[in-house]
């Protein structure tokens, strides 16, 4: 069982976005998590993950390929859509990729794709991501590994790459509070953290209300 230390978790999270895990032939999935997408354009943030399934699918060509993500209120597009698009342009075989449009938020996408059963999978996102990824793919029940995008837009010394590391934190936080103390515990945790994070990133709160509204 992994130490409930949560100073610890920027160091935890900045090991394993460095981290190279060696890639064998015994993949059977690549996976990719959705994120902004603005009227069917990915974002650059969204883009440099695809980008990295895309060279990991030429390397890995008999890995079938799945594109997650939903769509929030008032888009047109879903992730998962914009995500298979992308991946075809860039030469992926149509028939090696299953777009699965569900889940706005990280578990809710994995909860999805372990319903699809897809073996020793292989999860692209960003390098702040990947430990919390691997924690939330473990709770529910896949095999997988996270494999960090190294074209991500979010580098040190941007704004963005303290922000991105200040999210993962409060989202490690959420993980690991429900796998001690339940998810009811959690939820009340991640309310806190999303009260916070409206207050100082208004542009969040419409994405905020709508999980709300998910969670009834």
């Amino acid at each position: 069982m992994r130490v409930f230390f949560p100073p610890a978790y920027p160091l935890r999270i900045l090991a394993t976005a460095r981290r190279r895990r060696r890639l064998t032939a015994e993949v059977d999935s690549l996976a990719v998590m959705g994120t902004a997408q603005y009227d069917g354009r990915p974002s650059p943030q969204f883009a440099a993950r695809l980008e990295h399934v895309a060279d990991l699918a030429s390397r890995f060509p008999d890995a079938h390929v799945y594109t997650l993500g939903a769509n929030l209120p008032g888009d047109r597009f879903t992730e998962a859509e914009v995500g298979r698009k992308f991946l075809v342009a860039r030469g992926v075989e149509k028939q090696r990729i299953t777009a699965l449009p569900e889940g706005n938020d990280s578990r809710a996408s994995l909860k999805a794709l372990y319903l699809q059963q897809p073996g020793r999978t292989v999860v692209v996102t960003d390098p702040h991501h990947v430990l919390r990824t691997e924690i939330l793919a473990q709770q529910e029940g896949l095999q997988a590994i996270g494999s960090p995008a190294p074209g991500c837009p979010s580098r040190f010394p941007r704004k963005s790459w303290f922000r991105t590391l200040a999210h993962e934190c409060g989202g490690l936080l959420v993980a690991d509070v429900s796998a001690r103390w339940g998810n009811g515990a959690a939820d009340r945790v991640e309310e806190l953290l999303r009260n916070i994070e409206s207050r100082l990133r208004p542009s969040r709160r419409a994405r905020h209300d709508h999980l709300r509204t998910l969670k009834g």
